[in-house]
């Protein structure tokens, strides 16, 4: 069995879902508005604000590290796909931290504009040293490290509803420079840098970060396109698809009860509230079990690609596992499917829309690799006369007959190997003379 990566990215999302009734109150009454086919997008772009709101919580995973909650996701649809709903949700949770960002925001404008007016003799005020937990994304390098030294030790969260804008507001500069960040938040690792200009921010500090995007195709293509999809950063960040909207009547949508908006303060509170270290000994159990099944799903179908991304996958169920179990008290049984259902719809979806683009990265760099490299040695360990097959073989089922392809036609040009008939050709003398260990 074989995968075929070169498919194309805009197929049809998986039917993978979320049990509604066994939801927590506060996700129950957040989905309640909504159409089914909205549920996944919108928990998927809700979990990183409910991690950044969780932040005081660690918990060991199944390798034994120990970690803390951040999660990163991109929600994808076309024109009009109503990816404004993903935003009202998340409003909806972050709007206490909203609140509590412009009561500081107030303070530093107050200071800035003191600073403004003063005199030339007259010392100038010290910036506020406030928390501020969520930013823009179009943050610069320099403010984030600021932002996150003054918010001692708590996550900083990120919503941007338009990518494209994003994209045109900062060229390659805020997303491209800021990816270390992201990556290094995932592990709640230090980042930081130094200047000599006292006026630039510098220091190091654990960064701890969490955010949601949305974006339409091209401006997803963008972001993951060029070398996100292949240096751990899209392992790293779940995706969604908005349901499509072809031909299809306005939705309706209902409006939340005083209930219902009880159910979400209440949910709200509850993951603030959540500190120190959180034992999880079924979801540990569960999600093992789940990435040992897809990593033995991947080894039957030489899945190079569900190799990669079932690892973080795994660990990203399981961080929404972990917010499920601070919503409701325990860790139930529901909580463990939601977690597995998280991680499922995850990995299809990495696996669809990051697939073409890793495979594609990969061939790329195999491309641009000097003469002795692994292909070399892979003819050195085929038959005097071989065939195609005999190369797919050796390479992987995985590889698409056009890469092949192209790898013989390089071994042609060196003169490595010669064409003996339509589907078969033969190694040369010059070959034999060329040193490939």
């Amino acid at each position: 069995m074989t995968t075929d990566y070169q498919e194309s990215a805009l197929k049809a999302p998986g039917s993978v879902m979320v049990n509604y009734r066994q939801l927590p109150p506060a996700l129950k009454a957040t989905l309640k508005p909504y159409p089914e086919d909205f549920y996944m997008p919108i928990l998927t772009g809700l979990m990183p604000a409910q991690a950044a709101l969780a932040d005081g919580v660690t918990y060991e995973y199944c390798s034994g590290k120990e970690y803390h909650m951040d999660l990163f996701a991109f929600v994808k649809g076309e024109q009009a796909d109503n990816k404004s709903v993903i935003e009202d949700t998340v409003e909806l949770w972050i709007a206490p931290l909203r609140a509590e960002d412009a009561l500081v925001r107030a303070e530093e404008d107050a200071a800035a504009e003191k600073n403004r007016n003063r005199k030339a003799n007259e010392r100038g005020q010290d910036d506020p040293k406030g928390c501020v937990r969520v930013v823009p994304i179009t943050i610069s390098l320099a403010k984030l490290l600021r932002r996150q030294i003054n918010a001692q030790g708590h996550s900083l969260f990120s919503i941007e509803s338009e990518a494209d804008t994003l994209l045109k507001t900062n060229g390659a500069g805020s997303w491209s420079a800021k990816y270390d960040v992201y990556r290094k938040s995932w592990d709640g690792s230090l980042f930081g840098q130094d200047f000599m200009s006292l006026n630039s921010q510098s220091g190091n500090v654990k960064a701890f970060y969490s955010w949601t995007i949305c974006g339409q195709t091209c401006s997803f293509l963008k972001m993951f396109g060029n070398e996100n999809a292949s240096n751990g950063l899209s392992s790293r960040c779940m995706v969604a698809e908005m349901p499509d909207n072809s031909f299809r009547k306005m939705p309706k949508f209902k409006k939340l009860t005083e209930a219902d908006l009880k159910a979400i303060d209440e949910g709200i509170q509850r993951l603030r509230s959540a500190s120190g270290f959180k034992a999880t000994p079924r979801l540990n159990k569960a999600i093992d079990d789940w990435q040992e099944q897809k990593r033995l799903e991947a080894v039957q179908s030489m899945d190079h690609i569900k190799d990669i991304y079932r690892r973080r996958a795994a660990v990203i169920g399981y961080r929404c596992g972990v917010i499920f179990m601070l919503l409701v008290g325990k860790e139930s049984k529901a909580c463990v499917e939601f977690a597995l259902t998280m991680a499922e719809y995850t990995l299809q979806n990495q696996c669809r829309l990051f697939g073409p683009l890793l495979k594609l990265q990969n061939e790329r760099v195999r491309d641009k690799m000097p003469a002795a490299t692994v292909n070399q040695n892979v003819l050195q360990q085929l038959p005097q006369t071989f065939t195609i097959d005999d190369l797919r073989r050796q390479k992987g089922n995985e590889c698409a007959d056009g890469t092949l392809y192209s790898i013989i036609s390089r071994w042609k040009a060196e003169g490595w190997i010669e064409k003996k008939d339509k589907n078969s050709w033969a190694k040369t003398q010059t070959l034999q003379s060329c040193n490939l260990a």
